[in-house]
C-alpha cells in the first residue's frame, strides 16, 4: 500500500465505522422473533454488564441489544393503569346522585359514598370500574361503575443531566424518548451536536441507549415508547480530544464511547503530506502526564487492535517529518491546552 492509500485509508475509516455500525443495526432489526429456539432469552440479554470500571456497589450499566431495547419499551396498545395524582370521574349510569370526582391519593386510595376508601392505583379504568361495582354492590342493587381520566397526574417521567429544563415532565399520553429529550432541552456541542447516548432508569433496570446509532440508522427505537416513572439521565457533550500537528482539520474531535485512535484520525481528514511516510503519532494523556506513540504503519495494519485507550483533554500529535523534539509539541499543544481548560 503506497502512502496516498495509506492517507486515503485513515481518511476513510470514520465512515466506513459509522458505516458498519448501521449495518449491525439493520441486521439487528430485521432479525425475526418468530422462532424462540434461535433467539436468545432478551432478558438475559439485558443483564449484559457494560465494562465501566463502577464500584460494586454502584448500579450495574447493562447493555440493550436491538432486540432487547425493543423488548424494555411497552406496547403500543398497553392499556393505562391509574396512579396517585390522577384525577377520576367515577360515574353510575342510573344513579347520578352518587356521581363523584376524586384525585388518587399518594396511597393509591380514592373515597367513595358510604364505601369508604378502595384502592383504584395500578389498576385499568375497566378493572378499576369493575372493582368499584362490586364494592358498591353491598349497599345497592343493580349498580355499575364507569371511570374516566379527567387529568393524568401521575404519567410522567423524570430528566435529568445536560438539559436545560430538568425535572418531572407530564404527559397525556403515551412518553417517548425524543418527545422527552425535546421538551427537556437537550444541551448540544458546540458544533451542535446532540448527546451520543442516554441513560434510561426503570425500577433495578438500567439501560444505555444508543442515541447517535439509532438516530443514523434511521432506526424508530430512537422514539422509544417509556412508562411512567421512568427516569432518563443525559450526559453531557463536551468529551473532547484534540489532534493537531499535520492533518488537514486541527482542532478538538467529539470523543464518542466508541472512538478509536483511527476514527478521530479520519475525522480529522487524515494524515498530511508534510508527515511523511511513517510518522510517530504522539499522544499525550494529560490526565496521567503521560505520552504514548503509536507509529501509522502499525496503526494501519491493525487499527482495532492498537492498544490505545482515548480520555477527555488527551492530545492528539502527528509531528511533521523527522520533527520528534518535545519542545515543538508543547510549543503546538500550548493554544489547544488554554482553550481545552476554558471549554471544561
Amino acid at each position: 500500500m503506497n502512502l496516498s492509500n495509506l492517507r486515503s485509508a485513515i481518511a476513510n475509516c470514520g465512515s466506513i465505522v459509522l458505516a458498519l455500525g448501521m449495518v449491525s443495526s439493520s441486521a439487528a432489526q430485521a432479525t425475526s422473533p418468530a422462532d424462540p429456539q434461535e433467539h436468545s432469552d432478551p432478558a438475559q440479554e439485558v443483564q449484559q454488564v457494560r465494562q465501566t470500571g463502577m464500584e460494586n456497589t454502584s448500579p450495574s450499566l447493562k447493555l440493550n441489544p436491538t432486540e432487547a431495547l425493543r423488548k424494555f419499551q411497552p406496547a403500543a396498545d398497553e392499556e393505562y393503569t391509574l396512579g396517585a395524582g390522577d384525577e377520576i370521574s367515577v360515574q353510575f349510569p342510573g344513579r347520578p346522585e352518587l356521581a363523584t370526582r376524586s384525585v388518587i391519593g399518594p396511597d393509591g386510595r380514592i373515597t367513595l359514598p358510604l364505601a369508604g376508601t378502595i384502592v383504584v392505583a395500578d389498576l385499568t379504568r375497566a378493572a378499576a370500574g369493575e372493582k368499584i361495582t362490586s364494592t358498591m354492590s353491598k349497599y345497592f342493587n343493580d349498580i355499575a361503575a364507569t371511570v374516566e381520566v379527567m387529568r393524568y397526574g401521575s404519567n410522567h417521567v423524570t430528566l435529568l443531566g445536560s438539559v436545560n429544563k430538568p425535572g418531572a415532565i407530564e404527559f397525556s399520553q403515551t412518553p417517548t424518548l425524543l418527545e422527552v429529550l425535546s421538551r427537556g432541552g437537550v444541551e448540544t456541542g458546540r458544533d451542535g451536536s446532540l448527546p451520543d447516548q442516554c441513560i434510561i432508569y426503570r425500577g433495578d433496570q438500567v439501560f444505555w441507549v444508543d442515541l447517535h446509532e439509532l438516530l443514523m440508522s434511521g432506526s424508530p427505537l430512537a422514539d422509544l415508547r417509556l412508562r411512567r416513572d421512568d427516569l432518563i439521565f443525559v450526559p453531557g457533550v463536551t468529551k473532547t480530544v484534540t489532534v493537531i500537528g499535520q492533518v488537514p482539520r486541527p482542532g478538538q474531535m467529539p470523543l464518542r464511547h466508541d472512538s478509536t485512535l483511527t476514527s478521530i484520525l479520519g475525522e480529522a481528514g487524515g494524515i498530511s503530506d508534510g508527515a511523511g511516510n511513517d510518522p510517530n503519532i504522539q499522544i499525550v494523556h494529560r490526565s496521567k502526564g503521560t505520552t504514548q506513540y503509536v507509529r501509522l504503519k502499525n496503526l494501519l495494519k491493525q487499527p482495532d487492535g492498537m492498544d490505545v485507550s482515548l480520555h477527555p483533554g488527551d492530545v492528539i500529535f502527528v509531528p511533521r517529518s523527522g520533527v520528534y523534539k518535545w519542545g515543538f509539541v508543547m510549543q503546538q499543544i500550548a493554544p489547544y491546552v488554554f482553550l481545552g481548560s476554558v471549554v471544561r
